[in-house]
């Protein structure tokens, strides 16, 4: 593992909410976090393709969405209420669990391949693919994930260390071992993979700045994934409070070019322009 420190600031959840696109656009303008991913089944998502619209040379993925997490405010499948998809409302299970437990992987294949597909019908040019809670990259569906990024040539962020993630969304239980082997085999062929995939959420009242600071301080030195949820305000407090001050701290903090300095020299990468499943390089930050 190399000394120096590198990180891909990727915003997570872009057109889930109105505020997500809206800090999208002002994080990549101040030039820090360059590197995002689109919710396709979610109620913003036209107004994320009217921004990609606007900037073409944007770097933006697609956010593998099969869950749908908040209590208020829900989303369904693009290809409709089939194969164990969809909770007892009909719309997309809460948990990753709920996923396993439920859903046929061939309908999760092909409710994936429906989310791509849309993109790209709608003018994107994706640089890569990922997952929302982390729950296209178990087992059951990451077979299907990855013949999916074969077929349109699409980068997956692998990482060494996912551990973070599946603590994250609270499935440190789950079967990740097709995703580990495919790790291996990308670091056997010598493909860029992530040490690491870092994640955190600003406790109350505590500056992002700081906590930012603190936690990417802690990160040995490598090439690290940093998921961020930055949201600019809208009305997610009506659905979702406990996420208020996390999101719109994160957007406060990285829609600001000042705030590079949380990673305290270190590099910052993105995807843009790089060829089909080959990582990261550095962006002018």
């Amino acid at each position: 593992m190399s000394g120096e420190k590198t990180f891909l600031p990727h915003l997570d959840d872009v057109g889930a909410t109105a505020g997500s696109v809206i800090a999208w656009k002002a994080l990549r303008e101040a030039g820090t976090v360059t590197s995002a991913s689109v919710m396709v089944p979610c109620p913003y998502y036209p107004m994320a393709v009217e921004d990609f619209q606007a900037d073409p040379a944007q770097d933006l993925g697609i956010h593998i969405t099969l869950t749908s997490e908040w209590s208020r405010y829900r989303w369904r499948p693009l290809i409709g209420n089939v194969g164990g998809l969809c909770d007892a409302d009909g719309y997309f299970h809460r948990r990753p669990q709920d996923v396993l437990t439920h859903a046929d992987p061939i309908a999760v294949e092909e409710e994936m391949q429906a989310q791509i597909e849309r993109a790209f019908q709608d003018g994107i040019k994706p640089t890569h693919i990922d997952a929302h809670m982390g729950t296209a990259f178990l087992t059951p569906f990451m077979d299907g994930l990855w013949k999916l990024a074969e077929r349109y040539q699409l980068a997956v962020p692998f990482c060494r260390d996912s551990s973070a993630l599946f603590k994250a969304v609270r499935a440190e239980d789950a079967d990740l071992g097709l995703y580990r082997e495919l790790t291996a085999q990308a670091d056997a062929a010598g493909e860029i993979v992530f040490d690491s995939f870092q994640i955190g959420f600003t406790p109350q009242n505590h500056p992002a700045d700081v906590f930012f600071a603190e936690m990417l301080g802690q990160a040995p030195g490598g090439l690290h994934w940093l998921a961020l949820h930055a949201n600019a305000p809208d009305d997610t407090a009506h659905f979702a409070p406990h996420m208020v001050w996390p999101r719109t701290q994160e957007h406060a903090l990285f829609s600001a070019p000042e705030s590079r300095k949380v990673f305290a020299g270190s590099r910052l990468v993105n995807w843009h322009a790089l060829g089909p499943k080959r990582g990261a390089r550095a962006c002018a930050c």
